[in-house]
């Protein structure tokens, strides 16, 4: 017994732990398929010796099937194995377990009655054909032993050795294939989710270089023609405006037009800033959202601060600029529209992405321009369109009397030069808080 349970310990061994080995160098998902084929190959098997000695080891059991008729004699499958130890005269008998007629348990010689015996070859092999069965009982046998076609029992009597073992179910119906068609098909869908989003990253950044080249084309254009034109008409007109006579009546009409000029210098100089801030190298745009008050020329008459959670990262260069404008529209009704008190931007950096929210505590925005914006005006729509065109999410929510409130999402592998690191602790809460404070005078 105990040199029958170690030689078929070491042919296990031999045979499957070298492809178990392979299986696990490819990976986490091999590895699950291996252990799944492991256990779901282990057979339970049991080898009864009534003399030392002679043991009987399988090499082959028949699938067996649930929708199977136990015991169906239309249906024959192959059983093989090894007999160690066996004496000249020796044979093998076979039986399958199945119910009979009367719904019993009981052992069915193999594969027929008139045909009980199966040889052992000279290199100790023997094969058979069986019919389907729960288990299956292979018997070494003395010469002149008479086996009895069924039986509830197995003899004993002459037998020199037995080996019972279960029949193997198909692969379809072990317990560990639905595990591995689950892991298979998570395994899938995420290899085809990392794809897409390597493919639609890599589609937005070529998109993005593409508009920061036109941009800084545009950008140069502007300044090298239009701008530099306009700055050396207003210098000659400067001139010109000196040298006339202090009564004329032409005077104060060039002065106005000498200023409105000069104003349009300045927006065309802060437009093509903006149009040129994609090379900056600022990490964050909780600077550029301080300055808008004093740019736009506001009072201080309204609470205005700058909220920062997380910490700041670098953004796309097109992104910046994107989040910057929708954020600077954002502001621009709150300040012209909203009668506010307290105005605030809260800027949280995430591992998930950028949010941006813009809040005031104003007389709000009435549903129906909330729906379609305000005649003539294109705000909301405007900020709709760049909040789609970078992939972000655009919300705005506002009540009567109850404030307004603009929140932008934009996604990490959008956003972000280098997207945060999902690490194994980016879950815990980890806040980074900055505030910026433009406050009222008291």
């Amino acid at each position: 017994m105990a040199n029958a349970t170690k030689i078929g310990f070491r042919m296990v061994t031999h045979r499957f732990l070298p492809k178990i080995a392979q299986l696990t160098a490819c990976g986490p998902v091999a590895s699950l398929l291996s252990l799944c084929f492991l256990l779901g190959g282990c057979r339970v098997s049991r080898t009864d010796t009534h003399v030392t000695g002679p043991a009987i080891v399988f090499t082959s059991v028949p699938a067996v099937s649930r929708s199977d008729s136990l015991g169906d004699a239309a249906k024959l499958s192959t059983i093989k194995g090894r007999v160690i130890g066996a004496r000249p005269g020796q044979q093998i008998v076979v039986y399958a377990h199945a119910i009979d007629g009367y719904g019993q348990w009981t052992w069915f010689v193999q594969p027929y009655v008139r045909e009980p015996w199966t040889k052992i070859e000279s290199d100790s092999r023997w094969r058979t054909s069986t019919h389907p069965g729960t288990q299956y009982a292979v018997l070494l046998v003395e010469p002149g032993f008479q086996p009895a076609w069924t039986t509830p029992l197995l003899p004993t009597q002459g037998v020199v050795s037995v080996a019972i073992t279960q029949g193997w179910p198909p692969i379809w119906q072990s317990w560990w294939f639905p595990l591995v068609c689950i892991a298979a098909a998570a395994a899938g869908i995420f290899v085809a989710y990392s794809v897409w989003l390597f493919r639609a990253t890599k589609t937005i950044r070529l998109r993005f270089e593409e508009r920061l080249a036109e941009r800084m084309r545009v950008a140069q254009e502007l300044h090298d023609t239009l701008l530099q034109g306009v700055i050396s008409a207003s210098m000659q007109l400067d001139v010109a405006v000196d040298r006339m006579p202090a009564d004329s009546p032409a005077q104060p009409a060039l002065r106005h037009v000498l200023q409105i000029m000069g104003q349009v210098i300045d927006e065309g100089r802060n437009t093509l800033r903006g149009l040129r801030s994609s090379t900056e190298s600022a990490p964050d745009v909780e600077l550029a959202f301080i300055r808008i008050p004093k740019e736009l020329g506001f009072d201080h008459k309204t609470a205005y601060r700058v909220v920062v959670e997380g910490t700041p990262r670098p953004l796309q260069a097109i992104v910046h600029d994107e989040v910057y404008s929708i954020g600077r529209e954002a502001l621009v009704n709150a300040f012209r529209h909203s009668g506010a008190s307290s105005i605030e931007v809260e800027l949280e950096y995430g591992v998930n992405g950028l949010k941006v929210l813009v809040r005031d505590n104003g007389c709000g925005i009435r549903p129906e321009m909330l729906r379609s914006g305000r005649e003539g005006h294109w705000g909301l729509s405007g900020m709709r369109e760049r909040a789609e065109k970078i992939g972000a999410k655009l919300k705005v929510m506002s009540g009567a009397s109850a404030g307004t409130e603009v929140e932008l999402f934009v996604p990490s592998h959008i956003v972000f030069r280098d997207p945060p690191s999902n690490g194994r602790w980016t879950w815990l809460p980890r806040p980074r808080l900055r505030i910026a404070n433009h406050e009222a005078p008291k």
